[in-house]
């Protein structure tokens, strides 16, 4: 009886571990025969220098068309869009064939860009989805990290992610360098993103495919337009324009909520895509103690290697020293800590002109009122006392811009603001705007100054 029983506890014990392991072993071939079926439709795009002939740059691709269009992330060719007369892009398939590609059309704003491939096209191609994944549900990407031949890489979808300017699917998977460019297929093999980065501990990101799928409804029109090969530059320019337009309307129409600081009331996060931050010093041995506030966006847009555009940041630092420490000492200390101000985005003299800046000084009456200036003589405009009862405050300004090169309508700004009215006590208010028109600038200049609040 007990052997019996034995043998039956074996074999149920058995039973169970297959039964636990079986999900196991289908998800591996599921994995297999994805990779199996939908391998034809990747490739790796190569970047090539001319002079050298010789690879500059690598990503990943994936044949969307039966005609040979080809999908990849816009930083993975962008150095043949700023440099046509260097570089040329090629493919390489997983089976090893080798081919030129035609840059088509581009979504700098999304991360995309369309290509062609030149000669004979691949004869596979991957569908996209018209639905988005459930939350928690399994997909799949897939790409050639590290120049280490095409790969697969499991991960969840978690939903767009909060916090951005732009849309980017929350994907738990490791996507690597190399990868950029690579579909994320669901189980039925249709495409729900696009590679595009990763931050690290099976945190990455993707782009939608709705804004693949936006891109090539968009190319698709223009074809049929008969209008010939596309002008990628003013297109990038339209891109920005809009773009700069969605990000100060959305800035614009918020409630801006003050938190203090110091003696003042300053901005905190306007939008969810800006994020606040915040650090004091706790040595006491310090002359002058510091409360900063720092804000930013969380993403930009990327144009080149050296240069990228539309980030918005903020920060307010409050210094405030004793009473032994002269006002002399105070402000020379002030002075050294600021200086090193610099705007937040990446740029090179190919890029953007020098600062063209204005300074000038300053007064904010106290407890809210409006801000008043300097006339056009340099003289200052001292505005009645805030509620008769206190000075305003009196601060030294500079307002600086540079103009984009290639995008003449587009600038970036550079503000701070260093109040001089007090021994021992000061704000510095800073903000950096970059990739938006004048007007967009300046809308944002006047609501940033106004809403500085003071006690």
């Amino acid at each position: 009886m007990s052997r019996m029983f034995t043998r039956l506890n074996y074999r149920a014990c058995v039973a169970v571990i297959a039964l636990l392991l079986y999900p196991c072993f289908a998800l591996a071939q599921s994995y297999e025969q994805l990779y199996s079926d939908y391998r034809g439709s990747l490739y790796q795009i190569r970047l090539i220098e001319k002079s050298s002939n010789s690879k500059a740059g690598l990503g990943s691709g994936f044949q969307i068309s039966d005609d040979g269009l080809i999908a990849t992330n816009y930083h993975v060719v962008s150095e043949a869009v700023h440099e046509p007369d260097k570089y040329i892009l090629r493919y390489l398939s997983v089976d090893g064939k080798e081919g030129d590609l035609e840059l088509l059309d581009v979504d700098v704003i999304n991360d995309l860009a369309i290509l062609r491939q030149k000669g004979k096209p691949g004869e596979d191609h991957l569908r996209l989805a018209h639905t988005p994944p459930s939350k928690g549900e399994t997909i799949v990407s897939m790409g050639n990290p590290l120049d280490l031949g095409m790969t697969i890489v499991p991960g969840t979808y978690n939903g767009i992610a909060s916090g951005s300017f732009y849309d980017r699917i929350h994907f738990s998977g490791s996507i690597n360098p190399g990868m950029s460019g690579g579909p994320v297929i669901n189980r039925h093999g249709e495409v729900v993103g696009i590679n595009v980065a990763t931050a690290g501990n099976q945190i990455s990101f993707l782009v939608p495919v709705d804004k693949l799928v936006a891109l090539l409804a968009d190319f698709k029109k223009e074809m049929a337009a008969g209008n010939g090969a596309i002008a990628l530059q003013p297109v990038i320019n339209r891109q920005l324009l809009k773009n700069q337009q969605r990000i100060i309307d959305q800035i614009l129409d918020a409630d801006w909520q003050l938190r203090p600081l110091g003696d003042a009331l300053v901005v905190g996060e306007i939008v969810p895509s800006i994020q606040c931050w915040g650090n004091s010093t706790d040595d006491e041995d310090e002359p002058i103690q510091q409360v900063a506030k720092g804000c930013t966006g969380q993403d930009v847009v990327y144009l080149s290697e050296t240069f990228d555009t539309g980030r918005v940041e903020y920060e307010f630092f409050w210094l405030e020293s004793d009473d032994k420490l002269a006002s002399s000492r105070f402000y020379s200390a002030y002075e050294d800590e600021m200086s090193g101000f610099y705007p937040g985005n990446s740029a090179g003299e190919d890029d953007v002109t020098n600062f063209n800046c204005k300074q000038q000084f300053t007064s904010h009456p106290r407890n809210g009122t409006a801000d008043k200036t300097k006339n056009d003589d340099g003289e200052l405009q001292t505005p009645p006392k805030a509620n008769g009862n206190s000075e305003p405050a009196i601060a030294r300004t500079s307002y600086c811009v540079r103009r984009y090169k290639e995008f003449p309508e587009l600038y970036d700004v550079f503000y701070v603001s260093l109040t001089i009215d007090q021994a021992n006590r000061a704000l510095v208010s800073h903000f950096t705007l970059s990739g938006f028109t004048r007007e967009s600038a300046s809308a944002f200049t006047e609501k940033f100054v106004s809403e500085i609040q003071w006690h």
